[in-house]
Formats: structure tokens, sequence, C-alpha cells
């Protein structure tokens, strides 16, 4: 529950595309499987880039659907909670991506230290340093409930991957 499905409904409702976001989830609201839509990105007057965004759940009984969803990506945002008692479940997901990661090349990955309006919530030095996360990794401090940070870390990757596309 750290925040994935919140960030992606976020940008999709501030792009005026909330209606694109599906997802499934279970009888008390909690991603099942996972979530999904498109963003148009307008490349200069006569092209468009659609951006394909998943969300993967988070919960362990669906380890599986995390690994389909993983499949052929090219961009990552991983979502780690603020909460310093959560440190040790943000470092399995953390591994498991890495993990999963392994022998692909350059997808390029960035972090949201998700609930960073809690009192207490940890410092980006403290997740840096927990999760062993390279110098050349950019962290957001992120608020998905308000917003804060979802844009520009959707941003950032967006950016990474089409600079990747073109070299």
């Amino acid at each position: 529950m750290s925040g994935k499905t919140t960030m992606a409904r976020w940008l999709f409702d501030a792009l005026g595309l909330g209606d694109r976001l599906s997802s499934v989830e279970n009888n008390v609201g909690r991603t099942m499987f996972f979530d999904f839509g498109m963003i148009p990105i307008p490349i200069g007057k006569d092209w468009t880039v659609n951006a394909h965004f998943w969300t993967a759940t988070g919960q362990d009984y669906y380890v599986s659907t995390r690994q389909t969803v993983m499949d052929s990506v090219d961009g990552v945002i991983f979502v780690a909670d603020s909460q310093p008692n959560l440190m040790d479940s943000n470092l399995e997901s953390w591994n498991e991506l890495q993990e999963t990661l392994q022998g692909t090349e350059d997808v390029p990955v960035v972090v949201c230290l998700n609930k960073q309006d809690l009192d207490q919530s940890a410092t980006e030095d403290i997740l840096r340093t927990h999760l062993s996360i390279p110098p050349e990794i950019a962290v957001f401090r992120v608020v998905a409930s308000s917003g804060f940070n979802v844009a520009e870390a959707a941003h950032k990757v967006v950016q990474d991957v089409m600079r990747l596309a073109l070299r």
C-alpha cells in the first residue's frame, strides 16, 4: 500500500484522462492485479507517442502478476513508502525489482518516496542507504494523494525512456 494506484489515479486525473485508467480491484478497493492506462504524448505537430502506464500490485500473493507486468518494460517508477517501519518491505520490493530487471538493457528507473506528508517520514538519504540505491537513480519526494512531485517523476521516466529510444 505504498501508493502506486493513488499516483496513477492522480496523474491520469490531472491530465484529464481519468476515464482511461482501468483497475482490477478486490472487494475492498485494493489492486488485485494491475492498473493500466495510456497517455498520448504529442511530439511536434504530426506525431504522438502513446505511453502505456501499468501499476503492479504490491501484495506477495500476486508476485507472478508483477513479473508479467514487468515483461518488456521500457521504464519503471518504483514507489516506496516513507514510513520508517516499512523500510524492510521497501527493501524486499526493491530487491525483487532488481532481480526482475536483471539481464535487461538500460531500463530507466525512477524512485518515488511516497507519503512525505506524514510525520517522521523517512528521508531520501535513509531510503538510498537502506535500499542501496545508486546515485544515478533519481529519487523524488512524493505525496501521491495531493500530486506533489507525481508529474515530475512521470516526466523524468518518460524523458529517460525517450532519450534511450532515440540514441
